[in-house]
């Protein structure tokens, strides 16, 4: 005896997203500016005292400090662009 309720939504349900063939898949690729520490975003020299490499690319940092935090999850400092394939 379900009458009313039949067709009720209620809050814990979450409608579903439908998914069509037209939709474009984005890949990410990661950008790292030049000329900028990717943590705190200060101007370094091409020739400064801290770097790492990320995808075979030198990164320059203002000190240790932001060097570090790079190292540890470079992901999470790298800007991410999209780009549509």
């Amino acid at each position: 005896m379900l009458g009313a309720y039949e067709n009720a939504t209620f809050a814990q349900e979450k409608p579903r997203k439908e998914t069509t063939p037209t939709q474009k898949k984005v890949k990410k690729e990661i950008i790292l500016e030049d000329g900028k520490d990717p943590i705190c975003k200060m101007h370094v020299e091409k020739d400064a005292k801290h770097s790492s490499i990320y995808q075979g690319k030198k990164v320059n940092f203002c000190s240790i400090v932001c060097k570090e935090m790079f190292d540890k999850n470079p992901e999470k400092y790298a800007v991410k662009a999209a780009v549509k394939r």
